[in-house]
């Protein structure tokens, strides 16, 4: 089901501008506790919505960290960091 509900999610996400936005992620995370709430990716990301950042938040505590980002990333949920 987990599988189901990434892939379902990564094509609703197939029209996000992805290229167009670079995300500062480090600039994001405002309390700097490292790790992004829905709040802090919102703020960069308005297009993430509630449903895509439940899928990326793999430990379901509410936060994305550094593994769940990078995982995210890899499968096309969240756009790759500026450098």
């Amino acid at each position: 089901m987990t599988l189901t509900l990434t892939r379902l999610i990564a094509a609703s996400l197939i029209t996000l501008p992805v290229a167009a936005f670079a995300a500062d992620y480090m600039a994001a995370d405002t309390n700097q506790d490292g790790m992004l709430s829905l709040e802090e990716v919102q703020a960069i990301l308005p297009e993430v919505t509630t449903d895509t950042f439940m899928a990326v938040d793999a430990d379901g505590d509410g936060l994305i960290n550094a593994d769940e980002l990078a995982v995210a990333q890899t499968e096309g949920l969240m756009p790759e960091a500026d450098s």
